[in-house]
């Protein structure tokens, strides 16, 4: 399988060298960082250090990832974050998963031998929350909602067709799958804290959003059948 990394960044020079620098090019064959408008050079240290950066296309993560995907030549697809708090050494453990038959594999923060050095209350309470009405309203089967550490083949991202351009990317991902009739399977992952800067989530507005994707694809799409 040729593997396909994509990294959205916006305004993280301070980390993406060290996030980089993480990437095993055995297992990773591409890597496309795309550049969400910074302002910090994030770009410049990109490129300095060899790898491939894009500019992306609108606003917000989901459009980032949505820029890469449109970008990758890879078989399989997978993703972390800028700020260094994905587990790069996991990727071949989600590419077993893959290998074992399943079309997607996920990253779990609260399997045994999981967990987050970056969770605060409020996020933890928020991410609870939000995996319960998942799992409820969607009959989804995971156990972390909100922590997209994903893998699967390019054509299962272009089966999906997410329209999501903010971080409602994540929940409207393992809809959308899970109504497809795409199997997964999940992976424990530690969430580490981030290298340097400030999270670009806003709990408030970012937590409204995913909350109105919960709803709207219950309204739009309800439950479908498995693929035969």
């Amino acid at each position: 399988m040729k593997v396909t990394l994509i990294i959205p960044a916006k305004n993280e020079a301070d980390c993406i060298g060290q996030v980089l620098s993480g990437v095993d090019p055995a297992v990773i064959h591409e890597v496309i960082v795309v550049d969400g408008h910074s302002t910090d050079g994030t770009p410049e240290v990109v490129r300095s250090l060899g790898f491939r950066c894009i500019p992306q296309e609108g606003t917000g993560y989901g459009m980032g990832v949505r820029t890469g995907i449109k970008h990758a030549t890879g078989d399989v697809i997978t993703m972390v974050d800028a700020d260094g708090s994905y587990r790069l050494e996991d990727i071949p453990r989600l590419l077993a998963v893959l290998e074992e038959g399943y079309d997607i594999a996920y990253g779990s923060r609260y399997l045994p031998e999981s967990g987050s050095d970056d969770d605060t209350p409020v996020r933890w309470f928020g991410n609870k929350l939000f995996t319960w009405l998942l799992n409820r309203l969607h009959g989804v089967n995971i156990s972390d909602a909100l922590f997209l550490y994903v893998a699967a083949r390019k054509e299962v991202f272009e089966a999906l067709d997410l329209t999501s351009s903010g971080f409602e990317y994540c929940i409207e991902f393992p809809i959308r799958a899970h109504q497809m009739g795409f199997t997964y399977k999940e992976i424990p992952s530690r969430e580490k804290a981030r290298i340097a800067g400030h999270s670009k989530v806003n709990a408030l507005w970012d937590g409204l959003r995913i909350l109105w994707v919960l709803l709207r694809e219950k309204l739009r799409l309800g439950h479908k059948a498995p693929r035969a």
